[in-house]
């Protein structure tokens, strides 16, 4: 079942939500880079960016982690 969304401009760009059933599917959180991929026809395809960090300290790495949870 498709999940339909309305579009509203915010400022000179036109803003889509994204429902909160995907949000937790697939663990979007604010901040996250999200992909935007045109296909044809009038399609497009929208991915999160999975971004690998490379933390030399452990215990900032689980600071940072707890904050942003």
């Amino acid at each position: 079942m498709p999940l339909i969304r309305k579009t509203r401009l915010s400022g000179n760009s036109i803003v889509v939500t994204i429902p909160s059933q995907l949000v937790e599917a697939y663990d979007i959180c604010c901040g996250d880079e999200i992909e935007i991929i045109p296909i044809k026809n009038g399609q497009i395809k929208i991915r999160k960016i999975e971004i690998e960090h490379n933390y030399e300290d452990e215990n900032l790495k689980v600071s940072i982690l707890k904050k942003s949870a």
